[in-house]
């Protein structure tokens, strides 16, 4: 709605990053720059840390995308499973034929043949591991001693991008492997409060926003509002300013439509269905507008509730209304629909079941009662704990999809090791973690070995202090 009013070439706050919209602003530009000298400078390792959100993956993608054509990037993703699993597909994507010419090959072996053949090929490596933290600590400490190795005769470039707690792990191993240097490296920091005006006006600048618009729309206060919600996380930033012109464009449109609706003597004219349709785009408006006073949204939603409440009672009095009502053979639960008269066998079990399934996976209540069990979790964080965080959503519907997913199978069936906590922002933010465990290493080990559907969502393990502060901040 908001692009066909500000005549926008495209969304300009997407919630997953765009690669054709990098800012260049708070030092990104910079820590893209610095890191293609590394690479032409043949530096073996490289860092990339920032949190979540910051926009690490989008910079490392503008980077590969502006070294020149003789460097070939292999791009290694949700770096799960053993060091010599790491290696083999490392040398599936260097041009090793899959179907294998040895009966137990010795990828360590055949890793240095395939990066000596791209030398002669004039074809430099660059290795780009993304979401480095999930790395098994001995898988990462042997891949570290690996590209490291100055003594080797091939040329490469290893770029490790992960969360800050992947800096953890580089001080253990850096303990005993003091001759590896584990500090070159950049962080990706979240922008502060004037640098998110900047990327704001970057980001409807390439959409095609005139400069009074934008000021118009994102003044001193909303900007100030977007950072104390987001805290300078971009994919945060992008929900937040995304509502800002969902409300803006209904707060300019609201009046609109109330004038369509007034005059009588249209009504005559409009084609069937004219006043429902007209009705539930007043509706949706109302569900995203933040800025009207809450006598004008109680009066006016009163309107459309009679209007509502006619139009289906002039429905329901037809001559649809007018048959008698199937009697069932039998007692009905409280909420299923009643089984006709000679529907019996398969047909009338699978209904059975069904309404039972539905009444039991009732979505609210699931989500009320994790809320709830939650609440002992948070002993947690005075006993060392850790785990995983599983997802986060930031909109208006979070709370609506996590109690949604709770009444799938698969959730369903581990809905007691799910923690969420809600937490009051603009937009609601959801969290949900799963599990509690003693140890890092027992909560990698259990990340590593969760079932597909988990794997998907890209967990990582965590400290439950350090999830305290993701719900404080």
């Amino acid at each position: 709605m908001y692009l066909e009013h500000y005549h926008l070439t495209h969304p300009p706050f997407a919630e997953e990053l765009d690669p054709d919209v990098f800012f260049p602003g708070a030092r990104r530009e910079e820590i893209c720059q610095s890191l293609i000298l590394d690479v032409l400078a043949g530096k073996r390792l490289v860092k990339l840390t920032g949190c979540e959100g910051s926009g690490k993956t989008l910079l490392w993608r503008m980077m590969a995308e502006r070294l020149p054509s003789e460097y070939e990037v292999i791009f290694l993703d949700n770096p799960i499973g053993t060091f010599d699993e790491l290696i083999r597909s490392l040398c599936l994507d260097l041009g090793m034929d899959p179907r294998g010419t040895e009966p137990d090959p010795d990828y360590i072996e055949i890793l240095p043949r395939l990066l000596a053949r791209k030398k002669t090929e004039r074809s430099k490596v660059v290795l780009i591991v993304d979401q480095a933290e999930k790395l098994h600590l001995a898988t990462l400490e042997r891949l570290l001693v690996l590209v490291a190795d100055e003594e080797a005769e091939f040329e490469w470039t290893a770029i490790l991008v992960g969360r800050p707690e992947f800096d953890e792990y580089l001080e253990r191993i850096s303990v005993f492997r003091s001759t590896i240097d584990v500090h070159a490296g950049y962080v990706l920091e979240e922008l502060t409060e004037s640098q998110t005006r900047q990327y704001l006006r970057f980001c409807l600048d390439g959409a095609g926003m005139r400069r009074a618009q934008f000021e118009g729309i994102f003044t001193d206060a909303v900007v100030a509002d977007i950072f104390d919600q987001a805290r300078g996380n971009l994919r945060l930033t992008n929900t937040c300013a995304e509502e800002v012109l969902k409300a803006s464009c209904a707060d300019r449109s609201f009046m609109v439509l109330l004038e369509a609706v007034e005059p009588e003597e249209r009504e005559e004219e409009a084609p069937p269905g004219h006043w429902q349709l007209r009705i539930l785009e007043i509706y949706e408006l109302l569900l995203c507008h933040k800025l009207l006073s809450g006598a004008l949204i109680g009066a006016v939603a009163a309107v459309l509730l009679i209007g509502f409440l006619l139009t289906r009672d002039n429905a329901a009095s037809g001559p649809a209304a007018e048959a008698p009502a199937a009697v069932a053979d039998g007692p009905t639960t409280a909420g299923a629909p009643a089984i006709q008269s000679g529907e019996t066998g398969p047909a009338a079990g699978a209904a059975a079941i069904v309404a039972t399934k539905d009444e039991r996976r009732d979505g609210d209540k699931l989500l009320r009662e994790r809320l709830a069990a939650s609440a002992s979790w948070l002993t947690g964080m005075r006993q060392g704990k850790y785990t995983i965080q599983l997802m986060t959503l930031a909109s208006n519907q979070a709370q609506a999809t996590v109690a949604t997913t709770l009444t799938e199978d698969d959730f369903f069936q581990i809905r007691d090791q799910l923690f969420i906590f809600r937490k009051k922002s603009k937009p609601p933010t959801v969290f949900v973690f799963y599990g509690l465990y003693d140890s890092l290493d027992a909560a990698r080990e259990a990340r590593n070995n969760m079932a597909v559907f988990l794997r998907k969502r890209q967990p990582y393990p965590l400290a439950v202090d350090e999830a305290m502060k993701k719900l404080n901040n």
